[in-house]
């Protein structure tokens, strides 16, 4: 529970477009402490200024009824801290481990559908939807992504003639993750492209949930804007893992 100057404090610096941060700050108080109050106050109905005339009791009791008090609150994440790790330069930060962290620490807690609505929730309230910039959610080592580089290297030499070739580069890489398998083909026909995704595979030592091929002609047969239509070869390959390419 918390005192009539803090819940009074609370709710002008939000008047005057504080941050969460701030207020935590100024008042030394939680990020559901915050959140609470200024929820409460949207319960209520009630300007600032018909507050502050309340007698300081009648505001704490308003704000922390008695069986509020008794009850458990559900511990809120703290959204802020959160944000800064999904938002700083070079994150690989994941939103889905963020709760996994949080659940650790609050075994009760609020549950992954509740716990990404009131971050977005958070978001909105402090940072406005156009002005945020988030990094796309990803499971690491869900996906398996494919491709061929673009650049063609001159790295083969015939021991005959001498003759440098050019080589066409394959190259795949886990999501969320560091690891890399590459390999050089000297064309990139579907063999070479099914070879080179085995040869990943058998390196990393492990099959993701998904293989995903970026748009390249090998293993894309039609791409228009409602689908992609995976190579009939490629789909055997990926068999039960998946069915379709997700960007």
């Amino acid at each position: 529970m918390q005192s009539y100057t803090v819940i009074i404090g609370v709710l002008e610096m939000r008047e005057k477009h504080f941050s969460y941060r701030d207020i935590r700050s100024r008042y030394g108080i939680g990020q559901g402490t915050v959140k609470l109050i200024i929820d409460r106050a949207n319960e209520l109905g009630l300007p600032l200024v018909d507050i502050r005339q309340m007698e300081p009791e009648k505001v704490e009791t308003a704000f922390y009824p008695p069986e509020n008090i008794r009850r458990k609150e559900i511990p809120l994440p703290d959204y802020q801290l959160i944000y800064d790790r999904l938002t700083a330069k070079g994150s690989k930060a994941n939103l889905f481990y963020q709760w996994v962290d949080y659940k650790k620490d609050n075994p009760e807690g609020y549950q992954y559908t509740q716990f990404v609505h009131y971050f977005h929730d958070f978001v909105e309230h402090n940072y406005g939807s156009e002005k945020v910039s988030m990094p796309v959610e990803r499971i690491p080592g869900e996906r398996v992504y494919i491709d061929w580089v673009g650049d063609k290297p001159e790295l083969v030499v015939d021991p005959e003639t001498g003759e440098i070739f050019k080589v066409h580069v394959f190259v795949t890489t886990v999501g969320v993750s560091s690891c890399i398998y590459a390999e050089i083909f000297p064309d990139e026909r579907m063999a070479n492209f099914i070879a080179g995704t085995v040869h990943a595979l058998d390196y990393y030592k492990a099959v993701p949930k998904y293989l995903v091929p970026d748009n390249c002609k090998t293993a894309v047969t039609k791409h228009t804007k409602d689908e992609i239509i995976i190579n009939a070869s490629y789909q055997d390959l990926d068999g039960p893992m998946s069915r379709k390419s997700t960007n």
